[in-house]
C-alpha cells in the first residue's frame, strides 16, 4: 500500500476563487477593500512563516494586511488595548491573534491577564480565528447554519477530509494537541454534529501507551502539535487510515516539516497529507474567506453560516 497524497491545492483553489469573486463584489457594491491586522508577538519561526505567506498571498487577490509587532516581554494589557481599538475601528475588518503567545500570557492563571481576555476583546464580527466566547460558543452548540465563524484550519480539515471522500461518521478519530485554533476545534467539528465522529484527545498529559493504543484503533488521526519532541510514525497507525499533519514547525535548516514521518507512514496509510502542500494552503485559503466573511458583517450583510 501507498497512501494516497492528500495536496492541498486543488482545494484551496476552488475556495479562493470564490474569495476574489467577493472580493471584486465588496470593492464594486461598497467601495470596499478587505483589511485583515495580525498582531504579532516574539519570533516564533513558523508564525512567522505563516505570517509572510498571508501577506503575500493576500495581496495577490486584494485583501490587506497589516502587522502589528510587539516584543515578547509585552504584557497582556497592552495587546488587549490595540485589540479593543481595532474593534472599533471601521476600517478594519479581521483581527487575528499570531500563536503561541509568550509563556506569561499563554499560560497566566488566576488573576493574571491571559491570552483569553485577549481574545475576547475581539468583535465577534471581526473573529476571523474563531477564537473569542462568542466563536467557541457557538462551536461548542455546533448550529452549522447560524456560526459566525469557523477556525480557518478546523475548516481546512474538514474541507479536505470531504473533498478526499473520507468519512467521518461514525468513524473512529484521535486529535492530538489542543492548541486553541487547531485541536480544540478540530476536536469539537469532527466530534460534534459537524462530524458525528467518535473522537479521542491526546497531549502531552496522555500517557504513550494509551496514545500508542488509541491511534491503532484509529480510522482518521490529526496531528496538530508542532513540536520535535513529537513525531508519528507507522507502527501506532492501523492499516488503511488517513493521517492528517497539521502540525508544522520551521527545523534547523530553515524546512517547514511536520508531525507526521512522512516516508514512513505512507506505507501503512490510505490518505496522508504531506507537509508543506498539505493542510497549509487550505487554512491559508480559509482564512481569506473569513476575512471575507468579517468585510462582509462589517459592512451590515449578514452571512451566517457555513457550506463545509
Amino acid at each position: 500500500m501507498t497512501a494516497t497524497p492528500m495536496i492541498g491545492k486543488p482545494v484551496a483553489d476552488a475556495i479562493v476563487a470564490k474569495v476574489v469573486a467577493d472580493v471584486a463584489y465588496l470593492k464594486e457594491t461598497y467601495d470596499v477593500v478587505p483589511q485583515l491586522r495580525v498582531i504579532q508577538v516574539g519570533t516564533d519561526a513558523s508564525s512567522e512563516v505563516y505570517l509572510q505567506n498571508k501577506i503575500k498571498s493576500f495581496s495577490k487577490i486584494g485583501i490587506q494586511v497589516r502587522p502589528h509587532t510587539f516584543e515578547s516581554s509585552v504584557s497582556a494589557a497592552e495587546i488587549e488595548d490595540l485589540v479593543s481599538a481595532l474593534s472599533e475601528d471601521r476600517s478594519v475588518h479581521g483581527i487575528m491573534i499570531g500563536l503561541p503567545l509568550p509563556a506569561h500570557i499563554e499560560n497566566a492563571t488566576g488573576a493574571a491577564r491571559g491570552k483569553f481576555d485577549i481574545f475576547d476583546r475581539i468583535h465577534q464580527f471581526k473573529d476571523v480565528d474563531g477564537v473569542s466566547r462568542h466563536s467557541t460558543a457557538e462551536l461548542y452548540r455546533g448550529q452549522l447554519e447560524r456560526l459566525t465563524f469557523l477556525p480557518s484550519t478546523a475548516l481546512a480539515v474538514s474541507r479536505m477530509l470531504k473533498f478526499y471522500g473520507v468519512e467521518t461518521t461514525g468513524k473512529r478519530v484521535v486529535v492530538v494537541g489542543r492548541n486553541d485554533i487547531t485541536g480544540k476545534p478540530i476536536h469539537h467539528m469532527l466530534g460534534g454534529r459537524m462530524g458525528n465522529a467518535t473522537v479521542s484527545w491526546c497531549h502531552r498529559f496522555t500517557p504513550k501507551e494509551t496514545h500508542d493504543d488509541l491511534t491503532r484503533a484509529a480510522d482518521i488521526v490529526i496531528t496538530c502539535v508542532g513540536s520535535a519532541r513529537y513525531q508519528l510514525k507507522a507502527d501506532v497507525l492501523r492499516s488503511g487510515s488517513t493521517v492528517i499533519d497539521v502540525g508544522t514547525r520551521v527545523d534547523k535548516n530553515g524546512n517547514l516539516i511536520g508531525d507526521v514521518h512522512f516516508d514512513d507512514v505512507k506505507h501503512v496509510a490510505a490518505f496522508l497529507t504531506p507537509v508543506p502542500r498539505g493542510v497549509g494552503p487550505v487554512t491559508v485559503a480559509c482564512l481569506m474567506e473569513n476575512v471575507v466573511r468579517a468585510t462582509r458583517f462589517c459592512v451590515g450583510e449578514d452571512v451566517r453560516g457555513y457550506q463545509l
